[in-house]
């Protein structure tokens, strides 16, 4: 990186003695851009997603997990951002304030398995499964089902911003 950057900074030099044609302030100016922009790349932190650990993933579900199974509504929307959406396996969804009004019921406390996170310091997604005994809209759903869920982090607090649950509403 440094050496292709050096390698610029002398093409430039070599720019101002005009020795070769003409070379314009336009071309140089050019030149010293792609320079400063090649050395930023470099400097500025990644924000793609990159794997995370289990242990980091837990940092986002357990809050959002212990909210719901408490049944109440008001521990729940301190875990939800605004944008908050569910999409469950049968098509329908919520937005944050109708979740809010139709919580799932759970019968035990469920167990997470599989969990797969990718993300960075503001935002976080993961896959996993989850073994559940629930009442979703007067339906049981019991068994291991596949979940998505999405969480940003706001101050030092992860949110949930959008989940789809694939349990089987039977």
């Amino acid at each position: 990186m440094l050496r292709a950057t050096g390698k610029l900074w002398e093409k430039a030099i070599r720019m101002t003695s005009f020795s070769e044609g003409e070379t314009t302030r336009r071309d140089f100016s050019l030149l010293v851009f792609a320079g400063l922009s090649a050395l930023a790349a470099g400097t500025v932190p990644s924000t793609a997603g990159e794997p995370l650990t289990e242990q980091k993933a837990r940092e986002a579900l357990d809050p959002w997990y212990q909210a719901v199974f408490t049944g109440d509504p008001k521990q729940v929307a301190e875990v939800l951002a605004p944008e908050y959406q569910i999409l469950r396996s049968d098509g329908s969804g919520h937005d944050k304030a109708s979740y809010l009004e139709a919580l799932p019921r759970h019968h035990v406390r469920s167990t997470f398995s599989e969990i797969i996170a990718t993300g960075n310091d503001a935002v976080m997604v993961m896959r996993y499964r989850i073994e559940t005994d629930q009442t979703v809209n007067g339906k049981s759903v019991k068994g291991i089902s596949p979940r998505l869920s999405v969480f940003r982090k706001e101050g030092d607090r992860w949110l949930m911003s959008a989940h789809a649950n694939f349990a089987p509403l039977v």
